[in-house]
């Protein structure tokens, strides 16, 4: 689910450019508090053999118990965060820095990046191995070219370091990104290719 969740540019001009995070993670949210609603269901069917667990002596049937209870309990909490966090980057030419906001029902944190502690843009491939799929399209011999791995975007400087930006999976996106990014902050772009 890593992958698919990433950013997307929702407004760019020649003074701003806003990214936020994709729809995807609300509708998983959705998913999950579906999924949540089930596995209440199935517990109240279930609780009178579930509780013999937890009154069992057994060490086991115990562990099993605080398993279940805790997976009925997580399921629908991750679901519930996936369907109301927000994740909004904010590139101003204006101010001369990067927001990062981040959000859950209100804004509950901002990161500001100011252009001159950021030296360059790296964007790196950190995953090139051969996938089974990859290697039974090689066999065939068809041309078809799967994507291997996945792309990083950071931001490199002295006083910062590396800060992760992004990710995606394809690799002429999260380029486009970082040289949308690059065309406001006036940094270079660094392609990593392993």
């Amino acid at each position: 689910m890593g992958l698919v969740v990433t950013l997307q540019i929702t407004e760019t001009d020649e003074n701003k450019t806003l990214m936020a995070r994709s729809r995807f993670p609300k509708a998983m949210g959705g998913m999950m508090l579906a999924l949540g609603l089930v596995f209440f269901i199935m517990y109240r069917a279930a609780s009178i053999y579930l509780w013999l667990l937890y009154y069992s002596s057994s060490f086991i049937d115990k562990a099993l118990f605080f398993a279940i209870i805790i997976t009925l309990i997580l399921i629908p909490l991750l679901g519930f965060f996936l369907l109301f966090y927000d994740k909004k980057i904010v590139v101003d030419k204006g101010l001369e820095e990067i927001r990062i906001r981040f959000k859950f029902f209100f804004q509950i944190w901002t990161k500001r990046i100011k252009f001159d502690k950021i030296d360059e843009i790296i964007v790196e491939n950190v995953c090139n191995s051969k996938t089974v799929a990859m290697q039974r399209e090689a066999a065939k011999g068809t041309g078809k070219g799967i994507r291997a791995g996945y792309w990083l975007m950071s931001l490199n400087g002295k006083d910062l370091g590396k800060l992760y930006f992004d990710r995606n999976p394809k690799k002429e996106v999260i380029l486009s990104y970082a040289e949308n990014i690059a065309r406001l902050t006036s940094k270079k772009v660094v392609l990593i290719e392993t």
